[in-house]
């Protein structure tokens, strides 16, 4: 298949971010239990979803350099200019919130936006002080996206409050 073809390929790039290749895998697995991709622009979605990051662990980097590595890799598998410009230009703006966005890039905004709400990478928010997870359920596209938002927020902020409630007792 060619999207496991493209992680592949895409996995040394993406171990060099902070989550690695995980992130990708949950930010794809979040966009194909959570959105109806329609047929028509599921490869170039979820291609999408795959290259996202691969540019390096900043924002900067990913927008620099990304869209370079992707071009490589997509050339590899036998896509087309057009397809791969295209996947490139989502590169180059992802953290972006664009006023009017294809809907390929609605569904990796909020799947990206939704993966900050999993146990692996909540903390990581979490613990950054001053961080508004309202600002990211307010930022994505989806009004499904941001009801799963609010009870992932719920569950996470539940679990903590449960931890910190067992560590109280003296066992």
């Amino acid at each position: 298949m060619v999207l496991e073809k493209l992680f592949e390929l895409a996995a040394p790039y993406l171990e060099r971010n902070d989550f690695g290749v995980e992130h990708t895998r949950r930010v794809f697995d979040i966009a194909r239990q959570n959105f109806a991709i329609p047929s028509k622009i599921e490869e170039f979605t979820l291609s999408t979803i795959i290259l996202h990051d691969i540019g390096g662990s900043t924002i900067r980097e990913q927008y620099q350099n990304g869209p370079k590595i992707a071009r490589e890799i997509l050339h590899q598998t036998g896509y087309g200019e057009k397809f791969i410009q295209e996947v490139c230009e989502i590169i180059k703006t992802h953290h972006e919130h664009l006023e009017n966005p294809s809907l390929s890039f609605r569904i990796l905004y909020d799947s990206d936006r939704l993966v900050m709400f999993s146990p692996e990478e909540f903390p990581h928010y979490d613990t950054r002080q001053g961080f508004n997870w309202n600002a990211v359920i307010n930022s994505m596209y989806a009004e499904h996206a941001k009801d799963l938002a609010r009870i992932m927020l719920a569950e996470r902020k539940n679990s903590l409050h449960e931890k910190e409630r067992m560590l109280s007792y003296d066992i």
